[in-house]
């Protein structure tokens, strides 16, 4: 495991990491102010149903392409430096997305979105790794989580109003001028509040790494995140073949560059360090389960049981802010109970996929929706516990000096995982649930496929115990810990 120099702790470093945390803010609230504002886009610029899923999917795809890119830019270049160049962009596209006047020009200035949205991102996760230690760090990994929670809840309620309101005349558009201000603002204070870092070891970018893994990105996520809706054509299995084949010469080119003494994309140490791999494959089949609870549950209120937008969004409104709350209470129950927390959180969404399941099978399509709301709570708490505190746990494991890649890495894996989640997850759903369509469809729809979602997390669990394990019995991790408590 590699070190950083040790290097005195910036007296303002809790403003700083709130100005980068604007990173964390936007990219939740953008992605889900923008799916509701979708039936809008479509009447008021004549977008055509493929291209309304394109607004959606684009930024989603080049924002996971780039994050490796963008986590190890931040490590060679300056975090501070790669986070203004990332949020710059980030803003100056969503006031162009704004600004659009034809569906194209609104998915090319979202493609554009979405990868200034990757250089500002992992430098969160990095900040947090190289600026704190012991209970800090727990504290910040609760803010981050506390940061999604009230980007969920903004999404999903200043979204719907935003839309319904059609300020000053503008229908949508407003959704994306938000970001202008916000952005200034983080730009502006990140001048004056956030320390620059950077690697040591890294000093040039290894642009054939990535280019290499961005078209292998490419060709994994683009078919699976498009592959449901278009029947799943024969070039989707090509690009997935190809995408193995991208992915091995990636690794080989990366060996190359480490042998001549250059600097990888990613350093394949990474995926030696035990800790760090069960880390990342809990998070693969954690967030396949998040991501198609989410996605099957929205389908599920607006489509089976026949919910509006807005009572959606009130019913998921009451997971959003008890993911708040809880992320925030996790930093005192780590501190008290330590690890143990990350496995409870488990234990909890597993119990609330579990009452899922069975109030489907039961009620059926005669369900309330708003009844569900304790459901979704319940669930809403098992986040908060687990999902800051899994990154956490999985980026303990590697030092400050491949906090970039580190970070860029476990993002993409995220973005994988909300992809996959969303097709074979939801694609189980939709096959049950189109075959007549009726209420009850729906509702057994729901129980298989949270059954798969179970099963995910499960299994995501025992990874997460085995991390767990080896954590504990890693003595120089242990020694960095006591020291940095001291």
């Amino acid at each position: 495991m590699t070190t950083s120099p040790q290097i005195a702790p910036d007296p303002k470093r809790w403003l700083a990491f709130a100005v980068i945390l604007s990173a964390t803010l936007l990219g939740v609230l953008d992605f889900l102010i923008v799916n509701l504002a979708l039936p809008s886009i479509k009447k008021t610029i004549g977008a055509s149903d493929a291209q309304v899923q394109l607004t959606v999917a684009v930024y989603g795809l080049a924002f996971a392409v780039c994050l490796i890119t963008g986590g190890r830019l931040g490590d060679i270049y300056g975090r501070k430096r790669i986070f203004q160049i990332g949020m710059g962009g980030f803003t100056l596209a969503s006031a162009l997305c704004g600004f659009a006047q034809t569906p194209a020009q609104l998915i090319g200035f979202r493609i554009v979105q979405g990868a200034f949205a990757a250089l500002m991102s992992p430098q969160v996760l990095a900040t947090i790794q190289v600026t704190f230690a012991g209970a800090e760090r727990d504290q910040a990994t609760g803010y981050l989580g506390a940061t999604v929670g009230v980007g969920s809840f903004l999404g999903n309620v200043l979204g719907g109003w935003m839309v319904s309101a059609n300020l000053f005349g503008l229908e949508w558009r407003p959704i994306f001028f938000v970001n202008v201000p916000i952005g200034i603002a983080a730009i502006v204070a990140s001048v004056y509040l956030v320390r620059e870092s950077k690697a040591q070891r890294a000093q040039k970018l290894d642009v054939a790494g990535a280019l290499i893994s961005g078209v292998g990105l490419f060709a994994l996520i683009f078919p699976i995140a498009e592959g449901r809706e278009q029947g799943w054509p024969w070039w989707c299995f090509a690009l997935l073949a190809a995408s193995v084949a991208i992915g091995y010469w990636f690794l080989r080119w990366e060996k190359v560059i480490a042998r001549r003494g250059g600097s990888p994309l990613v350093a394949l140490d990474l995926f030696r360090n035990a800790s760090y791999a069960r880390g990342l494959g809990s998070i693969l089949l954690l967030f396949c389960g998040l991501s198609s609870f989410s996605f099957v549950m929205g389908q599920f209120l607006q489509r089976g049981l026949h919910m509006t937008p807005a009572g959606a969004g009130i019913v998921f409104g009451a997971l959003s802010l008890s993911f708040l709350h809880s992320s925030l209470g996790a930093v005192k129950l780590v501190g008290r109970f330590g690890p143990r927390v990350l496995l409870s959180g488990i234990t909890v969404l597993l119990v609330g996929q579990l009452v899922v399941i069975a109030v489907a099978l039961i009620w059926r399509g005669h369900l309330n929706g708003f009844a569900l709301m304790p459901i979704f709570a319940l669930y809403g708490w098992g986040q908060g516990l687990a999902v800051p505190q899994v990154i956490r746990q999985t980026m303990n494991s590697v030092g400050g000096g491949d906090a970039g890649a580190a970070s860029g890495v476990l993002s993409t894996v995220q973005q994988i995982a909300f992809s996959l989640g969303v097709s074979v997850i939801g694609g189980v759903f939709f096959g049950i649930a189109d075959k007549t369509g009726t209420p009850d469809a729906y509702a057994f729809g729901l129980a298989v496929a949270f059954g798969i979602s179970f099963v995910f997390v499960l299994t995501a669990r025992v990874l997460v115990a085995q991390m767990l394990r080896l954590n504990d019995q890693n003595p120089i991790q242990k020694l960095a810990s006591v020291v940095a408590e001291a």
